[in-house]
């Protein structure tokens, strides 16, 4: 059974009862992410299911957005479109997050057993932001291929070189 995400709510009770849950989450409610983007106007997309794995309450879902951003080649703004799974595990604390193993991503949950949706989300929408943006085909960006090589040297004549003296040196 689909269920709505409370704002903030408490992961073992929805383990518990093996809730699935589809969420829409306006980029702008994002504040850390919003500083990256050009643009906050997309919603991001989860669907997810709480669950149990040994001892642990394990949520596992996709995420879907769109991002706005300035590509770095052109600094136009340009869409990048990202649809992820993710499995994240609730501890209590960081001792208990530090002896997960490498392969799980935690989340470490309030005083109370709570998190906040905000919280849960941001973080990991945010580790699909690239480092780098920038067109995926070079020729979205306007502009050719940038041409090395030698440029041709004009020397201007009747003018001294400064170096000239130089040569009268003996430096051996």
């Amino acid at each position: 059974m689909v269920k709505a995400l409370p704002q903030r709510f408490k992961p073992e009770l929805l383990a518990r009862e093996g809730t699935r849950f589809e969420l829409v989450l306006p980029q702008s409610q994002l504040k850390r992410l919003s500083g990256i983007l050009a643009s906050s106007n997309n919603d991001v997309q989860v669907s997810a299911l709480f669950s149990r794995l040994k001892n642990h309450i394990v949520i596992s879902g996709r995420l879907e957005t769109r991002f706005t951003l300035i590509c770095q080649r052109c600094l136009e703004p340009m869409d990048f479109d990202v649809s992820e799974p993710f499995e994240l595990i609730f501890v209590d604390d960081e001792l208990k997050a530090e002896e997960l193993p490498k392969e799980f991503d935690p989340v470490i949950l309030d005083d109370q057993g709570h998190i906040h949706v905000v919280d849960l989300f941001e973080d990991e929408v945010i580790l699909h932001v690239p480092e780098v943006p920038k067109h995926s085909d070079m020729s979205a960006c306007n502009q050719g291929p940038t041409e090395f090589g030698d440029l041709p040297v004009e020397v201007e004549e009747g003018k001294p070189n400064p170096f000239a003296a130089l040569k009268k040196l003996n430096l051996h």
